[in-house]
Formats: structure tokens, C-alpha cells, sequence
């Protein structure tokens, strides 16, 4: 990235968001590559920041780009870290709700890391900003990350932790929020699961339980003000059978099978229809889950 198309808003500017001036520390100056106007224009009261593990399970993953998917296609605009796990599965599904989206990155805004993100780095920039209290050209460290976690806090309404073992750099920017009296949430997970136990004990200690775009657009503007529809195509009984198997636990095809007491062949083909609906998602080791989309009249 070329230095040249970086810009900085200083404290004090019209365009320097009002909302970071209420930590007890804001940065003197924000860098920024990508559209200027996602920070400039953007209105804290509709803005998320999504964060978790780096280490991220796949229903995380599938949790936190459904939310940054829809969030973004209600109008919400979508902060999170660009790191590993949960922060690129927001940013990735904003992006797939039309963004924008604003990746606030421990080193200069031009430094991505991981290096393995450049190319979302480059979609972030294509419909957001990348931005840092940090020049460019600055080399990302691990003290940088607590810094930069006060500044995701601080842009959003809410901040919303899908995943996050204890302690952990999401937790502090849970904490932060608090701090500065933003609204907390959290998506609850497996009980037992150590990913699971940072949002349980934020959900036990009063942070608002996410399943979904809805809760969170519910808890930032007032129930039923902005609506994001979730149903998909209308599905026949024999499909309906098999989606319950798999919100029951069954997640292969033989285990359909057992469960709704279908063939095999005939559940491994219900199960490749239901993900071409939208209706589930299978990882790399061929495990099928439920998503968020709800069948109509369900």
C-alpha cells in the first residue's frame, strides 16, 4: 500500500469522530487508507464492532459473518480488528452485505496483519477504511493491540463478542465499552467450550445474548424499528424433517438418516439441497450445522 494515498484526520476537525473524544485518552490523530467518508461519515448510534477468537470454531465463524452480513445490509456500519477467526468473518460478511466497514489495525494503517489478510484488507478498503492512531508505514507490535481495542470501543453503540476464551484481547475490548457506557452483547455457544466461556460470563454479568442481526438492531434502535428478515424459500416435509434431525444434533448424512429414518443416499441429498437454501453450512470435515435462516411458517 502507497503511503501517498493515505489521509489522517486530526483532533479537532470536523471530520474527526465525536465519539473518541470521550476516552480518557483519544488519539491526537487518526490515519486512514481506503474512503475517507466511512470514518468521516460515520454515525456512532449505527455502528457495531464484532470481535472474538483468533481461534475461532465454525459456528463462530458462520455466527459473526451472518451478523456482519446483515448488520451491514440494515444500514449498520461494521468495526472490527482485521485479525485472524472472528474479526475477518465480520469483516467478510459486511463486505457481503454491501459494508461499509472499518478495520481499526494495531500498526500503521497500511501494515496489515497477518500478512495473510492483504487481499481482505484490500476489500476493506474497496467499500471502507483501514485506519490507526499510528502513521502508515508503522510496524504492527503486540503492545499495540490493547491501545487499538479502546479505539474499536469507543466508535461503536455496541460491541459484540462471538467467541472469546478468558482472558482474552476481546474481553478487554468488552471491557472497554462498558467503561465508556456502550452497550455490550454477546453470542452465547456450547457450554464447556473454553471459546464459549468469555461470552457466558459477559451474558451472566448482564450483556445482552445475540442470536442474530435482529437482537442487536433490537437493543441499539428500540424493538421492531428496523427489522431484518431471516426467512428463507418454503420447504416441503421431507426437508423439514431433516432440517429438525440436524437442529437435533445430527450432523452427517447418517446420522440424518438414522434420525429422520430415511436412506442414506436420500439424506446426503436433502442435506446438499439445504445448503444450497441457505439453510445449513457444513465445515472441512464434511459436519453439517444449522444457520441463522428461519423456514417460513417454522
Amino acid at each position: 500500500m502507497s503511503r501517498a494515498r493515505a489521509w489522517t484526520i486530526e483532533r479537532g476537525a470536523v471530520a474527526y469522530p465525536a465519539a473518541l473524544e470521550e476516552l480518557p485518552d483519544p488519539p491526537p490523530v487518526i490515519h486512514g487508507v481506503g474512503d475517507r467518508r466511512a470514518l468521516a461519515d460515520l454515525e456512532h448510534e449505527a455502528t457495531v464492532t464484532i470481535v472474538g477468537s483468533r481461534r475461532a470454531t465454525a459456528y463462530g465463524l458462520r455466527m459473526a459473518e451472518e451478523l456482519g452480513r446483515d448488520l451491514a445490509y440494515a444500514g449498520v456500519t461494521v468495526v472490527s480488528g482485521l485479525a485472524y477467526g472472528i474479526d475477518a468473518a465480520a469483516h467478510r460478511g459486511a463486505i457481503a452485505g454491501g459494508g461499509p466497514t472499518v478495520a481499526v489495525l494495531g500498526g500503521g494503517p497500511d501494515v496489515v496483519y497477518p500478512p495473510s489478510h492483504r487481499g481482505l484488507h484490500r476489500q476493506v478498503l474497496a467499500c471502507g477504511a483501514a485506519i490507526s492512531e499510528h502513521p502508515p508505514g508503522t510496524e504492527t507490535t503486540k503492545w499495540s493491540f490493547p491501545a487499538r481495542n479502546r479505539i474499536m470501543a469507543a466508535l461503536a453503540k455496541m460491541t459484540i463478542i462471538v467467541e472469546a476464551a478468558e482472558p482474552s484481547g476481546s474481553l478487554i475490548t468488552a471491557q472497554r465499552a462498558t467503561e465508556l457506557h456502550r452497550d455490550v452483547g454477546a453470542v452465547p455457544g456450547q457450554v464447556g467450550m473454553r471459546v464459549a466461556g468469555g461470552p457466558h460470563a459477559l451474558i451472566r454479568d448482564g450483556a445482552a445474548l445475540i442470536r442474530g442481526a435482529q437482537d442487536v438492531l433490537d437493543e441499539m434502535l428500540g424493538i421492531g424499528r428496523v427489522s431484518v428478515s431471516h426467512s428463507g424459500p418454503r420447504l416441503e416435509a421431507a426437508l423439514l424433517s431433516v432440517l429438525e434431525s440436524v437442529e437435533r444434533g445430527a450432523d452427517t448424512p447418517d446420522a440424518v438418516a438414522t434420525a429422520a429414518e430415511i436412506d442414506p443416499h436420500e439424506a446426503a441429498v436433502a442435506l446438499g439441497r439445504l445448503e444450497l437454501l441457505g439453510y445449513v453450512a457444513v465445515n472441512g470435515a464434511g459436519a453439517y450445522s444449522r444457520t441463522s435462516l428461519s423456514a417460513p411458517g417454522v
